[in-house]
């Protein structure tokens, strides 16, 4: 075997080695093209869809913290400060089904106090599907007549009882006409009593809210009236807004 025969040989083998190396050779994947997360506007301003679904989602929320260093509802009260803190998250989410909008909200909320105290609830977890709601919300007594309106200070007007398990239906005609009909629980627990003080602790029957209310043009009407099954007594409240544009007032009683 001459020299040349010898070189001939080494480069054959080296394009053999050298194809078998392509043929191993690892291809990368084409990346995946980038999803934008696309606004969702069909159910009011701050949704946004869920990649890779149908579904709207807004998150919100808040953090609150506050110093006192006089009780003014207690003067005498022996705790001269407090600190507190309060963060609040909430989770709505939309999605359009045959029978309308599915809609879930969720609000959690966290407290602490001075250093030593927290808290952890659960405000409101419900689901709503063609006018229907079932879940925890704030009673109907509230909701449905706004509460107690936009005061300035809300803290001496009990205006119903809040974050109740309940089944709820709204109806609204789309002429200005609303009803709403509801079936609460009394949030009664241990050693609560009824209205000749029994025991009303593994109390069974519901509350029962119901209202209507019509709006034309600037003036609105609202009445709803409650019934506690526990106390065995009812009450109504009516409420009349006139919004003018640069001008609103309210009327509740």
């Amino acid at each position: 075997m001459n020299i040349k025969s010898l070189l001939l040989g080494s480069a054959a083998a080296l394009a053999v080695v050298s194809g078998a190396h392509a043929a191993d050779a690892v291809v990368a994947a084409e990346p995946e093209p980038l999803e934008y997360v696309r606004i969702c506007d069909a159910y009011g301003a701050g949704y946004f869809f869920i990649p890779g679904t149908e579904t709207c989602l807004k998150i919100g929320g808040k953090v609150r913290t506050e110093g006192q260093w006089y009780d003014a509802y207690n003067p005498n009260s022996r705790f001269g400060t407090l600190w507190h803190t309060r963060a609040e998250l909430q989770l709505q989410t939309a999605t359009d089904t045959e029978y309308g909008p599915l809609k879930t909200n969720t609000e959690l909320r966290w407290d602490w106090a001075n250093g030593g105290s927290t808290s952890t609830n659960l405000l409101h977890a419900s689901i709503s599907l063609g006018g229907f709601t079932i879940g925890k919300e704030d009673s109907q007594f509230n909701v449905f007549t706004g509460y107690a309106g936009d005061v300035i200070n809300d803290d001496v007007v009990y205006d119903g009882p809040y974050e109740l398990n309940q089944i709820t239906y709204n109806y609204d005609a789309g002429n200005g006409f609303t009803a709403v009909i509801s079936v609460e629980d009394t949030n009664s627990g241990t050693g609560a009593t009824g209205a000749n003080g029994e025991d009303s602790s593994d109390h069974y029957a519901p509350d029962v809210v119901a209202g209507a209310g019509f709006k034309s043009g600037a003036w609105g009407f609202k009445v709803v009236g409650g019934y506690d099954s526990i106390v065995e007594e009812g009450a109504i409240k009516a409420r009349v807004d006139a919004d003018f544009g640069v001008f609103s007032a309210f009327l509740m009683g």
